[in-house]
């Protein structure tokens, strides 16, 4: 399908979503019963999930069915196949397996149209315009491939690339991320946080600045303090993010900086090990239920990150559920003497205190042992080693022993994204 048919196809959706995000809050809960209760009899006649869930599951025992783990949606999406002659064509797409486990993904035209939506939402409530002057830093496969199945609005972007949006890999020095922006006078950007990270270090060093960019957008890595304080102070802006995966489109920030679920389009639980869900500022695993893809839907998913709960309304008027914050995945995560799992955020806006650090990365190598691994024009100064242990520390605990590494590079993930925190610790079974 071209871009322009999705952009027609995903046009009523789109302003469907409109006016449900300002539901009240029983109407909206009224609907995505529905929503669940459709998705729950197309799941039924997959014989995976019939054996897991019987003929018959209902949306009142939703929270007691079992959780799908990602070890078994290839065994789901296998099942899906078995029901369609030998042969026949799907919409699929494999996870980046970032998690440590890519799994292939089988999606309808009611989900792509949900997800393409759902994404513009994002896109349009935070102001983005296609047809002012756009930038987009993107991966390898958007700007190489062309799969109109693969994250559809990717290509309805592309569409617009003749008028005013501009694509060019994320693989590009930053020194030339920064003179395109100036060059193009970018009315927007939009980047992976560590990319958006890398402009800002450039615009430090050199004293640059870009007066015409009005909108800085992100998605793809976890999203720390430090780095929207830093984008505010640079550029002015408000660094506004979304939570996509291959699975479906999570969540996006609105201009009030809440992170709303795109609860038209899934469900999301934050639940601790045992399955209850948490308290609202609690951490917890995010099971994902999508609500619209009938083809292979998703029921109870652990897409492997984790978030903190969120309650309560949003001053921007959207009655959309919210999240607190997106944690990331379970790799990028501490793991505490106790058994426990805590976010390296805290440590990550600690080093950012040193701007000698270009480029960082904090790697937990067993539970008492740690690196730091850092990209600097030279050594990090003893007395600034001492000053960062100490902070640590602070934070991590006495037990921490913190090493050094000054590398010439930092690899990235081969879909472009960049970890910043990485725990080599194996997870103790029932640890949150």
């Amino acid at each position: 399908m071209s871009a322009i048919a999705r952009l027609i196809e995903a046009a009523p959706r789109y302003a469907a979503l409109l006016r449900s995000q300002y539901w009240r809050p029983e109407k909206l809960e009224s609907y995505r019963e529905q929503q669940l209760e459709k998705t729950l009899r197309a799941a039924a006649k997959i014989p995976f999930y019939a054996e897991r869930l019987g003929t018959a599951p209902r949306a009142g025992d939703f929270r007691r069915l079992p959780v799908l783990k990602r070890s078994e949606v290839e065994q789901l999406s296998l099942s899906v196949r078995s029901l369609y002659p030998p042969g026949t064509r799907f919409a699929e797409e494999r996870s980046s397996g970032t998690s440590g486990i890519a799994v292939k993904l089988l999606f309808d035209s009611s989900h792509q149209r949900g997800r393409n939506a759902s994404r513009t939402r994002y896109l349009r409530a935070n102001g983005w315009n296609p047809l002012q002057r756009s930038v987009w830093f993107a991966g390898a496969r958007l700007l190489t491939v062309f799969d109109p199945d693969y994250q559809g609005v990717g290509e309805l972007i592309r569409w617009f690339s003749s008028v005013g949006v501009k694509f060019f890999p994320t693989s590009t020095p930053f020194t030339e991320q920064v003179d395109i922006l100036a060059r193009l006078r970018a009315v927007s950007v939009y980047g992976f946080p560590s990319g958006i990270d890398g402009i800002l270090h450039v615009l430090e060093e050199t004293g640059q600045s870009l007066p015409s960019l009005r909108l800085a957008l992100c998605g793809g890595e976890v999203v720390e303090d430090s780095l929207r304080e830093r984008t505010r102070r640079l550029l002015g802006l408000d660094l506004r993010d979304n939570y996509g995966s291959t699975e479906a489109f999570l969540a996006f920030q609105c201009p009030q900086a809440s992170y709303h679920i795109n609860a038209e389009h899934v469900l999301i639980e934050i639940v601790d090990e045992a399955g209850r869900e948490v308290a609202p500022g609690e951490m917890g695993r995010v099971l994902v239920t999508t609500l619209e893809n009938y083809l292979m839907p998703l029921v109870r998913y652990e897409i492997g990150d984790y978030a903190v709960a969120a309650r309560g309304g949003c001053s921007c008027g959207r009655t959309l559920p919210r999240l607190g914050r997106v944690l990331g995945r379970e790799v990028n995560l501490f793991r505490r003497p106790n058994g426990g799992l805590t976010s390296g955020w805290p440590a990550v806006g600690i080093l950012r205190e040193f701007p000698e650090l270009k480029f960082f990365q904090v790697v937990q190598q067993s539970i008492a042992q740690f690196c730091v691994r850092y990209v600097a024009d030279r050594p990090l100064a003893p007395e600034s080693e001492t000053r960062v242990r100490a902070k640590l520390r602070d934070d991590l605990g006495e037990h921490a022993e913190v090493a050094f590494e000054q590398v010439t590079e930092i690899e990235r993930s081969p879909s472009g994204k960049f970890m910043v925190t990485v725990s080599q610790v194996p997870v103790p079974t029932g640890a949150v």
